[in-house]
């Protein structure tokens, strides 16, 4: 009676196990010593896996035996690579499909090789496999040259192992990208120099009295005006006249510069008042206001103790802030001027958002008109 057929499956599994494990594999400790800690790999000779899936999710293809939890627990399938994740099909035996997975790559640890074995840890499970061409699968082979063939098993598996530690240079190698086409370069004619955009004018902001501005007409009941303002300017401070006349200037920064008239006379009436301010490019600015002159007469009731004309209002200290002036600077003229708003909490923290400090926040809130 010949040898039962399920009991010599068995040990055929076994006897495989046993030769491979017998087999030296010094080309996988050579390499192992080399790859310590992950580095530099050789790829001259690595056994080439197949590609699959190239237009979409390009993926490297190995044969394998995959030994699950003893070893009487074979199968024979596919080992997927991808950049992403790690997928085994089981083809033999077909009874064993449900042994089939798939991780991701990122969630892999312990990746080994030894003995033509790979092992790695995933969701808490060793996996164990050895490369095994397809025609080997689910047989033993004991003919001439099973040494060599023992070897290339084993280099198949340390091939393996390197695809998982450096994924991309092993898909350049089995995938390489098309040379880039050949651009014939076509004469270019010459381009005539862009031209340079004109110079910007400087800026004015004028400050004093409150209320007036670029073609605005204030009343006015003082025969004499003192205006007062900020100019400023990207290339250095530019030079103002008011009416032709220089006016009074106190740098402020580089680019800007605090400027005011001596006492302009008013004619009753409407006074028109230009200023002038020019750049080092002699790019000029223009700004003119009205100021309409009504002299107070007898016949007029006496008013409430005015307000000083020179007072800040609101506008006036937040565009001489974003115009530059110093903090500082403005705390001065608070005490000295005065305000002639009463500071709400929202009109503090524009203030304080145009660059004011905390000390002209104070001194604001000082010199608020009594109710």
């Amino acid at each position: 009676m010949g040898p039962d057929p399920v009991r010599w499956g068995g040990w055929r599994k076994v006897l495989f196990l046993i030769v491979f494990l017998s087999v030296p594999c010094v080309m996988l400790a050579s390499t192992r010593g080399r790859n310590k800690g992950g580095g530099d790999f050789d790829l001259s000779g690595i056994v080439h896996p197949d590609l699959v899936n190239a237009p979409s999710d390009p993926t490297l293809r190995f044969p394998v035996m995959r030994t699950g939890g003893s070893f009487f627990s074979i199968t024979y399938g596919w080992l997927d690579l991808s950049n992403s994740t790690i997928r085994y099909t089981v083809v033999q035996p077909t009874n064993k499909s449900s042994h089939s997975f798939a991780v991701s790559r990122l969630g892999v640890t312990e990746i080994r090789v030894a003995n033509g074995f790979l092992t790695f840890r995933s969701d808490k499970r060793q996996e164990m496999f050895t490369y095994l061409p397809q025609d080997r699968w689910g047989t033993v082979h004991t003919r001439p040259g099973m040494d060599a063939a023992a070897n290339r098993e084993g280099l198949g598996s340390i091939s393996i192992y390197k695809t998982l530690l450096n994924f991309d240079r092993v898909m350049a190698m089995v995938n390489p990208p098309a040379p880039p086409p050949v651009v014939i370069q076509q004469p270019v004619a010459p381009q005539p120099e862009p031209k340079a955009a004109p110079p910007s004018p400087p800026a004015i902001v004028l400050s004093s009295p409150a209320g007036l501005g670029d073609n605005q007409t204030l009343d006015w009941q003082e025969s004499t005006v003192v205006l007062r303002g900020v100019a400023m300017d990207s290339t250095g401070i530019p030079v103002v006249r008011i009416n032709g006349s220089p006016a009074n200037m106190r740098p402020q920064t580089p680019q800007a510069a605090e400027f005011w008239s001596d006492p302009l006379t008013l004619q009753e009436g409407t006074n028109t008042i230009q200023i002038d301010a020019a750049n080092s490019a002699q790019v000029e600015a223009k700004m003119v206001v009205t100021i309409n002159y009504k002299p107070k007469t007898v016949a007029e009731k006496p008013k409430p103790a005015a307000i000083n004309p020179r007072a800040l209002d609101r506008l006036d200290i937040i565009g001489l802030l974003q115009g530059g002036v110093a903090p500082e600077r403005l705390i001065d003229l608070v005490k000295d001027r005065g305000i002639k708003f009463s500071p709400s909490a929202d009109d503090l923290a524009e203030i304080r958002n145009a660059g004011g400090t905390d000390d002209l926040i104070q001194a604001i809130q000082q010199a608020a008109p009594q109710p």
